[in-house]
């Protein structure tokens, strides 16, 4: 995990994930009153939640992510 093209990909996929090109419009069937492209984006907010404290914790530390 202290390699710097893996975080690159990570984050960039989830980028990539976040960019709202299939549902731009989409209001169909919802749950709990959402529709499904709410509770998308609160799983990715999630997904990225966890992804920048495994980031502090594995690469950006005090020897600045040198393996």
């Amino acid at each position: 995990m202290k390699n710097k093209w893996f975080w690159a990909a990570a984050f960039g996929l989830l980028f990539a994930m976040s960019i709202d090109v299939w549902a731009f419009d989409w209001t169909g069937p919802t749950v709990l009153g959402l529709p499904y492209i709410i509770w998308y984006t609160a799983l990715l907010e999630g997904v990225l939640f966890v992804l920048v404290l495994l980031f502090a914790r594995y690469y950006w530390t005090d020897d600045g992510g040198a393996a």
